[in-house]
C-alpha cells in the first residue's frame, strides 16, 4: 500500500511525465490503467530510475548504508563535492511513523559535474569512455552511456597504477609493481540522459603510467588504454610554450608542424584525429661533418634516428605532441617523414637545422 501511495504522489506532482521509479513492486498494479502507463518499473536496475522508493531509510543492516561515516547509499551515485545527497522530498506516514520515503534523483547535479569536467580539462585518453584527471579524481566519461544491465560482463573496470617510485605502493602491490583499483561501472556510475559519469580517486603518490580498460569474465579485453602520465605532462610542457611563442614559427610544415628548440624536434599534429601515429616515423640526421657519425653510418651519410610515436609523445587531449633529442654535433639538414613498410612514405619534409 505504502508504494501504490508513493506512486499516486508522484503521479500528482509529475502529471505530464513518463517516471522511472525503482524498485518496482506488484501493489503498483493496482493502479489505474492510465497511471500505470506513465511509470516504468525497474525492479531490476536501479541506475535507470529518477525516484527511488525506500521503506528503511536508516538500517546498519541494509547493504545500501556503506562507509565509515554511514553514509546512505540512496542511488547510485558518485562522491562529488559539488553532487549533496539528496534528502527524501516526501514521506509516506502510518500511525504517525514514516513507512515509505521517496527520494529523487538530481539530474541537474550530475549533468553540472559532467560539464565541469569536461570543460576544465583536456582528457589522457579516448576510448569508450573520454578520461580526465580532474583535482584528486580520475574520471570516465560517456556521452553514449546507456545504463547496463545487472551482472552484465563487461561492467567490471579495470585500474591498474604505476607510481613514478615502487616504494611508494602499498605493500601487497609492490611484487607486481601497480596498484590495482578495479571497479564495477554498476556500483560506481551515475547515468542520466544517456550520459555516464564515474570519478575514481587517485593515490595522493605521484603517478607514472595508469592502465585502464574493460574486460569480459573470459579476461578479454572490450577496450584498455595505457596513460604514460610522465610522456603526458612532459608533452603538454612543450605544447604550452609552443602556443607561448617560446619556439617561434614551425621549421617545416606537413601532415605534422615541426619545430627545432633546445637541441630537439618536436612534432605536432592538431587535432591528433587528422594523422597517423601508428605509421612508423623515420628521422634522418645529416651532419655538417661527417666524421661526427658513428662508422657504420659514414657510408649512408646520415644517422637514423627513426622511432614510434609512444615512445616519444602523447595524445594531450586530441593534439599529438612527440619530442626527441637530437645529436649535440653540428647538423646540416634534416630528413623526417612516416612510411608504412612495404609501401613506402606517408610524408616526407626535409629542412636545415639553423644551428
Amino acid at each position: 500500500m505504502a508504494e501504490r501511495q508513493a506512486a499516486e504522489y508522484l503521479l500528482a506532482h509529475y502529471p505530464d511525465d513518463t517516471l522511472r521509479v525503482w524498485p518496482g513492486r506488484q501493489s503498483l498494479l493496482i493502479l489505474p490503467q492510465n497511471d500505470r502507463e506513465r511509470i516504468i518499473n525497474f525492479g531490476g536496475n536501479l541506475h535507470s530510475a529518477d525516484f527511488y522508493l525506500f521503506s528503511d531509510f536508516y538500517n546498519p543492516g541494509k547493504k545500501y548504508l556503506t562507509g565509515e561515516n554511514r553514509q546512505f547509499y540512496i542511488h547510485p551515485r558518485i562522491k562529488l563535492q559539488d553532487i549533496p545527497d539528496q534528502p527524501p522530498f516526501h514521506s509516506i506516514l502510518a500511525y504517525g511513523s514514516v513507512i515509505r520515503y521517496i527520494v529523487a534523483k538530481d539530474i541537474e547535479a550530475y549533468r553540472s559535474a559532467y560539464q565541469d569536467v569536461a570543460a576544465n580539462g583536456d582528457p589522457l585518453a579516448r576510448a569508450d569512455f573520454d578520461i580526465y584527471a580532474y583535482h584528486d579524481a580520475l574520471y570516465y566519461l560517456s556521452a553514449d552511456c546507456p545504463p547496463p544491465a545487472p551482472n552484465h560482463a563487461a561492467l567490471r573496470i579495470f585500474l591498474h597504477i604505476t607510481p613514478e617510485d615502487p616504494a611508494d605502493l602499498p605493500a601487497a602491490s609492490r611484487e607486481r609493481g601497480f596498484e590495482n583499483r578495479d571497479f564495477r561501472l554498476d556500483n560506481r556510475a551515475a547515468f542520466f540522459d544517456g550520459k555516464c559519469i564515474h570519478r575514481q580517486l587517485l593515490p595522493n603518490y605521484p603517478i607514472a603510467r595508469i592502465a585502464t580498460g574493460q574486460k569480459t569474465t573470459s579476461g578479454l579485453a572490450v577496450w584498455r588504454t595505457d596513460i604514460d602520465l610522465t610522456a603526458h605532462a612532459a608533452a603538454q610542457a612543450v605544447h604550452d610554450r609552443i602556443l607561448a611563442g617560446d619556439y617561434g614559427p614551425p621549421v617545416a610544415q606537413s601532415h605534422f608542424d615541426l619545430y627545432l628548440r633546445d637541441n630537439a624536434l618536436t612534432y605536432l599534429k592538431a587535432p591528433c584525429a587528422d594523422g597517423d601515429t601508428d605509421a612508423r616515423f623515420f628521422l634522418h640526421i645529416i651532419p655538417t661533418d661527417l666524421a661526427d657519425l658513428p662508422p657504420d653510418r659514414r657510408e649512408r651519410g646520415f644517422a637514423n634516428l627513426d622511432f614510434h610515436f609512444p615512445d616519444h609523445g602523447a595524445d594531450i587531449g586530441g593534439k599529438c605532441v612527440a619530442t626527441l633529442d637530437l645529436p649535440d654535433y653540428p647538423i646540416d639538414r634534416i630528413r623526417t617523414g612516416q612510411f608504412v613498410s612495404g609501401e613506402g612514405a606517408i610524408w616526407r619534409a626535409e629542412f636545415a637545422s639553423e644551428r
